[in-house]
């Protein structure tokens, strides 16, 4: 891995509860995310300190996925995150205060406030580059509370759009609280 002050290697955190590994593989389309430049999301859902879904997909199936969300649901996105959490400013004070030290990144939820601790359930995002976990906006923790707000948001054709998702993802034992965002 390349030495750069934005970038550490994938903590565990981030790593597959169900391999005890680094995602490997994108979930959608099965490209090999350890390739040098493959650039990729990683969402694990936690309840009760329990690991109740994770993924990981590389950028290009990433933003196919954005674009399959309604206009609408994606600027009620976009306009909760503005009222609720300005991210590229914590993009800049997290960097300055806490560099790569993401535990410190993923304490609290970036919309609520909240300790992580205090959360039953909650969601972890990290972008990450092969081997590399990126601070870019991320890594960050959404609680439980936040991630049912924005579901509220989302219209019906983009629930319905989730709901296909979350079943090329999973199967049949589908996630609810599936929020690729």
């Amino acid at each position: 891995m390349e030495n750069r002050p934005d970038r550490i290697p994938v903590p565990e955190i981030f790593w597959s509860f169900e391999t005890g590994r680094p995602f490997s593989r994108c979930r959608l389309c099965g490209v090999d995310l350890m390739t040098h430049g493959a650039d990729y999301l990683i969402e694990k859902a936690f309840k009760n300190g329990e690991t109740i879904f994770e993924h990981a997909i590389c950028l290009p199936c990433y933003m196919h996925c954005q674009q399959e969300l309604s206009k609408e649901s994606r600027e009620r996105i976009a306009a909760y995150f503005a009222e609720h959490t300005d991210m590229e400013a914590r993009q800049l004070r997290f960097s300055q205060a806490h560099g790569t030290d993401h535990e410190k990144w993923i304490e609290h939820c970036a919309v609520k406030k909240y300790p992580v601790r205090e959360c039953e359930e909650y969601q972890l995002y990290g972008f990450c580059s092969g081997d590399a976990l990126l601070f870019a906006g991320a890594p960050y923790i959404l609680s439980g509370e936040a991630i049912e707000e924005i579901l509220d948001l989302l219209s019906n054709e983009t629930l319905g759009t989730l709901h296909d998702l979350t079943g090329r993802l999973f199967g049949i034992d589908a996630p609810k609280d599936l929020l690729i965002i």
